[in-house]
C-alpha cells in the first residue's frame, strides 16, 4: 500500500514522536523573547528605515467603468498612457447589453490606436480590456507585465 504521507511529503503521525506535555514551559507570547539576537520588523525603526529605502511609485493602474448611461468617459486618458500608467477597463456591467459593450471596446481600441499602445483582453468574452502605459513591456509569451527594470529584478 501506498504511504500518502510520503507521498505528499509530509511526516507519517505514526512514526513521528509525540511531544511531552510539560507544565515547565509556560505562555507563548507572539513578538521576540528577551535574550534574542533576532530582529522586530515591527518597531517603527524599521518601517522607518524602510520608507526611506523604497522610492514612491510613479506610476498608476486606473480601473474604469461605464458610467450611469453606459459610455466610457476616455478624456484625458491619453496623458495618462503617456506617462507610463495602466488602464484596466472592465465592461461586466454591459454583459445584458451587447451592442453598447462593443461601442465601448470599439472605444477603447481608437484610444490604443490614438497613443500607439495595443489594448489586451484579460478574460475570453472580451469584457476585461487592458492599455499598458508608455514604457510598459507585456510579454505575450511568458504572460508576464512590468517595465524592463522590473525584468532585470526578476531574471536576478
Amino acid at each position: 500500500m501506498v504511504n500518502l504521507f510520503r507521498l505528499l511529503g509530509l511526516p507519517n503521525p505514526n512514526t513521528t514522536p509525540k511531544a511531552k506535555t510539560g507544565s515547565g514551559s509556560g505562555a507563548t507570547e507572539p513578538g521576540p523573547k528577551a535574550g534574542n539576537r533576532f530582529h522586530d520588523l515591527g518597531e517603527s525603526r524599521w518601517a522607518e528605515r524602510t520608507e526611506r529605502v523604497t522610492e514612491r511609485p510613479s506610476r498608476r493602474v486606473i480601473y474604469m467603468e461605464p458610467d450611469g448611461l453606459h459610455r466610457l468617459e476616455l478624456d484625458g486618458i491619453e496623458g495618462n498612457l503617456s506617462v507610463g500608467d495602466m488602464v484596466i477597463i472592465d465592461l461586466n456591467s454591459l454583459n445584458h447589453m451587447p451592442s453598447q459593450q462593443s461601442v465601448c471596446s470599439r472605444r477603447a481600441q481608437e484610444l490604443g490606436d490614438r497613443t500607439n499602445l495595443p489594448v489586451f483582453a484579460l478574460n475570453e468574452d472580451d469584457s476585461l480590456l487592458m492599455i499598458a502605459g508608455a514604457r510598459m513591456r507585456v510579454d505575450t509569451h511568458k504572460h508576464r507585465l512590468g517595465s524592463p527594470s522590473l525584468d532585470r529584478a526578476i531574471d536576478n
